[in-house]
């Protein structure tokens, strides 16, 4: 009967872990699946860096550059500098720039060639800078020395016309336009235009 017993308690041994035993299998189990799965995602994130520098750089919008007078398309939306000059604000005191300045005037035509309605905003549509890449910034005098902003929808198949106004140095006598048909999308294209004074 002693024998029966015994042999029933050394099999029961030897079918089961003692409680030290399973509970460092139960650690050590995740943390070699983990290490494991760790390996393979930096062997990947090494493998895939190239390409992804390679779709992270063909991503980068391409900028077309034009002159004055030439007409181009982004999108749906087709675009043409008519003319730039300036002006003194006609010696309207809310209309003047300030002292060493002068109003930048870019008259703009844009198609819509689309089927739907598109809105345009200059403030957000438009950057300027001078021959230096310093930004130029819109005025309230140069707001109110244009004739008509370019703001607003523009219908499918329609056309506006209209001004954009900076306030520059008098002594800058080269400019660039950028043209940024889409502002809230990082891969719209966009379009520089290469303006010059007189």
């Amino acid at each position: 009967m002693w024998k029966f017993a015994a042999t029933r308690k050394a099999g029961r041994q030897r079918r089961y872990c003692s409680q030290f035993q399973y509970c460092l299998l139960v650690l050590l189990v995740p943390m070699i699946v983990f290490l494991l799965g760790a390996g393979a995602l930096t062997t990947q994130a090494h493998t895939n860096s190239s390409l992804f520098r390679t779709q992270q750089i063909e991503t980068i919008p391409q900028q077309e550059i034009y002159v004055l007078g030439e007409t181009f398309k982004l999108g749906n939306l087709q675009y043409k500098i008519n003319s730039v000059g300036t002006s003194n604000g006609n010696g309207n005191i809310f209309k003047s720039p300030r002292s060493g300045n002068t109003f930048l005037l870019v008259d703009l035509t844009i198609e819509n060639q689309g089927n739907t309605d598109i809105e345009v905003r200059s403030k957000i549509g438009f950057k300027l800078k001078d021959q230096d890449g310093k930004k130029q910034k819109s005025s309230l005098g140069a707001t109110l020395a244009v004739k008509d902003a370019v703001n607003g929808t523009i219908k499918a198949g329609s056309k506006i016309t209209g001004q954009l106004g900076y306030e520059v140095s008098k002594g800058a006598k080269a400019f660039e336009l950028t043209v940024i048909p889409d502002p809230l999308s990082s891969k719209s294209r966009n379009a520089s235009v290469l303006i010059s004074l007189p």
